[in-house]
């Protein structure tokens, strides 16, 4: 019963591979940071970082990345990058 709720739980939440795929690749591109740096608001940020995502071929929602940042806020989940916090810190 718990493996199948795992597997259940897994695929309700694909994203969160594609968010940590991409975490990856803003820990190692500073311009990433730069550009998410550069928003104004918490709108502005997730549209940034959905995009950025998109051009590196990684998918996910805005409705994808408000529950991520729920979550990081909540200190329940940690999808991004350590580098992006104080970011998100301040648009959230």
């Amino acid at each position: 019963m718990l493996e199948s709720a795992s597997k259940r739980d897994a695929h309700a939440r694909a994203f969160e591979v594609e968010v940590r795929k991409f975490g990856e690749i803003v820990m190692n591109d500073p311009s990433i940071i730069e550009k998410l740096d550069a928003t104004s608001d918490a709108h502005s940020f997730i549209t940034t970082y959905v995009s950025l995502a998109a051009e590196k071929g990684i998918h996910f929602t805005a409705e994808n990345m408000k529950i991520v940042v729920q979550e990081q806020k909540t200190g329940s989940n940690w999808l991004i990058p350590k580098a992006v916090l104080s970011i998100v810190r301040e648009r959230f």
